[in-house]
This record gives C-alpha cells, sequence and structure tokens, in this order.
C-alpha cells in the first residue's frame, strides 16, 4: 500500500535491478502496491478538511494536464461512512457542471501521506483502460514521477 512508512526507500530497494538500469518503468509498483481507490462516485460538491486531491485535480495542480470542471478527490473508507448521510451521490449531471465532483473513496487517510506516496497513489487509482482511453493523464503522471526515477510507457 502507499502508506508504507518509507514507500520511496522501499521500492528503491524491491526494484534494485531495474534502477541499476535507468528510469524504471512505473508499471513494476503496480504488482508492490495496490491501488487505493475502493470506488468513485459523482456527488454534490461538498467541502471537508478529510478531503485530498485526487485524480486529474491531483495531477492538474502539479503538471500542465487541465483538470475537468469536476473535482476529484479522496476522502478515507472511514470518514466517508461518517459522512454518508450528508453526502449527495448524483446519477445524472452536465459534463460541465461545477456543482458536481468525482469522490474516491480509499482505504486509508489520503492526507497522511508524503508527496511521492500520494503520487504513486494517484497513479495506481486509474485503471490501465482509463490510460489508455485518455493519453493526456499518462503523460501528466510521466512528468510527475519522473522527477523520482519512473516512467510510464508501458503504465
Amino acid at each position: 500500500m502507499a502508506t508504507h512508512p518509507n514507500l520511496e526507500n522501499y521500492l528503491r530497494g524491491e526494484l534494485k535491478w531495474e534502477f541499476n538500469q535507468g528510469l524504471v518503468d512505473l508499471r513494476h509498483v503496480r504488482s508492490l502496491v495496490s491501488s487505493p481507490r475502493l470506488i468513485s462516485l459523482c456527488v454534490r460538491a461538498f467541502s471537508h478538511p478529510a478531503l485530498a486531491e485526487a485524480g486529474d485535480t491531483f495531477l492538474d495542480s502539479r503538471t500542465r494536464l487541465a483538470d475537468y470542471t469536476q473535482k476529484t478527490m479522496a476522502i478515507s473508507l472511514t470518514n466517508y461512512l461518517l459522512l454518508e448521510g450528508t453526502i449527495e451521490v448524483v446519477e445524472e449531471y452536465s459534463p460541465n457542471d461545477p456543482a458536481v465532483m468525482k469522490l474516491q473513496i480509499w482505504p486509508y487517510e489520503p492526507r497522511d501521506l508524503n508527496e511521492f506516496a500520494m503520487a504513486v497513489a494517484v497513479a495506481l487509482s486509474y485503471t490501465p483502460a482509463e490510460l489508455m482511453a485518455e493519453s493526456r493523464i499518462s503523460l501528466a503522471i510521466n512528468e510527475l514521477v519522473g522527477k523520482w526515477g519512473f516512467f510510464t510507457d508501458e503504465f
């Protein structure tokens, strides 16, 4: 999980051979760290201190990816269950409706992760099908993780 106490050092140790060859394809990380996304919902936009940027919104704030009108936020399962009765799930909406946001439920507190762990978690929260459908996301992830010695050619 991305909550490993020192995820970057752990991955460097597990992928030592790959790092000795040069940059490491982020696809190798998929077998070592699981996706944090338990479920995704479209909900009426709300603010809460437990929310953290995720998905396209996280990438937009750190790369040149242009985010959609709906922000993507993550919240822990624990906090989601505490707020569940107050969160309005939206089934139908306009793609440009800023009153709707994408909410990802994660098994842990996303705000507890350091920048590297959050970058890995966000990258792994995308499915391979989502990455194939939106090449701009792979490019943004590549831009983001490059500073740590990873790339996304086969991701």
